[in-house]
């Protein structure tokens, strides 16, 4: 059975994107599947960096330059993830040749239940590469105009290209960006949120550490979330938090930021 593929973008840098490809794919092996992770990223990659493979002599690079086999490129990660990673020189980068994308996936594939894909940020032939590839795309924005206004250029190149979005996760937002901000943002933009992960401070420590969030701060609130999501895409149904507390004081800071706007909101004269 061939894998369910995913393709990880964003229109923009900086929205966490590559973080949130390493803890998705951590978490789906966390939940016994076979997953592998891709970095697509021929430029700019970062997670052998995040993994620690940033040494790794065989990587992408020299698959897609057809200089080495695709089973000598890959690597162990956490959880029993199974990483493809890219390299880190340009001189990879000049030599690889990302339309060779599709037949390393179709050598893959029928090994693994999940493939993730972390592809370049924007629209360009790399990321074109990878999303054409892909079952769904999964984009990663923050509340933010410019985010928010390159997801919505990057939703209609998916589409272009024959993909469409199946939702947003809106990344490191802060308490000001509650429900009826989410609400809001869902209208706007249309497209449907499919998690909302919050600016955290284990997501550094996890990097330092070359661990994913999920397994370095498995209690974290961000790490949570990342196992639930993991599980919506799994079709596994994650228990409803208990009724207390904690749901009180969401509540009340609900109330006290209930004014609040979007970064793109025009105000009525």
């Amino acid at each position: 059975m061939a894998a369910k593929i995913y393709t990880i973008t964003s229109g923009k840098g900086g929205t966490g994107k590559s973080i949130f490809a390493v803890n998705l794919a951590a978490a789906l092996a966390g939940l016994a599947k076979k997953t592998l992770l891709i970095d697509a990223d021929l430029g700019m990659s970062n997670i052998g960096l995040m993994l620690g493979l940033e040494n790794s002599k065989i990587t992408l690079h020299e698959v897609l330059a057809d200089e080495a086999n695709v089973a000598d490129a890959l690597y162990d990660g956490p959880n029993g993830l199974k990483v493809l990673p890219c390299g880190i020189s340009l001189q990879g980068f000049k030599k690889a040749d990302p339309a060779r994308l599709k037949d390393v996936i179709a050598e893959v594939s029928p090994n693994f239940e999940f493939i993730i894909i972390d592809t370049a940020t924007g629209i360009n032939h790399v990321t074109a590469s990878s999303i054409e590839v892909c079952d769904e795309v999964i984009m990663v924005l923050t509340p933010e105009i410019t985010s928010i206004t390159d997801g919505s250029k990057m939703r209609v190149f998916s589409t272009m290209l024959g993909k469409e979005v199946t939702g947003i996760v809106l990344n490191r937002t802060m308490p000001v960006h509650d429900e009826i901000y989410r609400e809001k943002l869902v209208s706007s933009v249309d497209m449907n949120i499919l998690e909302v992960l919050p600016e955290d401070v284990s997501i550094p420590n996890s990097i330092a550490g070359k661990s994913p969030v999920v397994t370095k701060y498995p209690y974290s609130e961000i790490s949570i979330a990342m196992n639930r999501l993991a599980a919506l895409l799994c079709g596994i149904k994650m228990p409803e938090p208990e009724e207390g507390k904690p749901q009180k004081k969401q509540k009340n800071e609900k109330k006290r930021v209930v004014a609040a706007k979007l970064p793109f909101s025009q105000s009525k004269k």
